[in-house]
């Protein structure tokens, strides 16, 4: 229940980080938010969990589940945004970078707002249906 609650939540946030840039133009009361949001430490901590929630939900076995499959994409999405809240935070740092780290930073940066809806879709889908083959 606890890494349930981990994933869905750190998928909401993440939707807010990704896409805190287009909700600020959008609304005016959100600037406030997004300091916070787009603070370094609170992006690699948010990194960090979001890997490891995503792992735990691979590694979790719940009865009357299909393995593996029942927790499939908010794994993967997790994975993949937790990987970029990790590399942003090294990539900022470093003097020379991989060209696959930059065009993977550079990606989710230019359509973060794309990236941070499906964030929240996923997020929200699987707080409302827990039991849905891919959710």
């Amino acid at each position: 229940m606890q890494i349930y609650f981990l994933v869905v939540i750190t998928h909401i946030l993440a939707g807010l980080v990704l896409g805190s840039h287009f909700l600020e133009e959008k609304f005016e009361s959100f600037s406030a938010c997004t300091a916070v949001l787009n603070n370094r430490r609170f992006k690699i901590i948010l990194g960090a969990l979001m890997v490891l929630s995503s792992l735990f939900t691979l590694l979790k076995v719940v009865p009357d589940d299909v393995l593996i499959i029942g927790d499939l994409l908010p794994a993967i999405t997790g994975f993949l945004f937790g990987a970029y809240f990790i590399l942003g935070y090294f990539y900022e740092s470093l003097e020379e970078s991989r060209s696959w780290m930059k065009s993977f930073v550079d990606l989710l940066e230019d359509k973060g707002h794309i990236f941070g809806v499906i964030s929240l879709v996923v997020g929200l889908l699987h707080f409302l249906v827990p039991t849905a083959l891919i959710l």
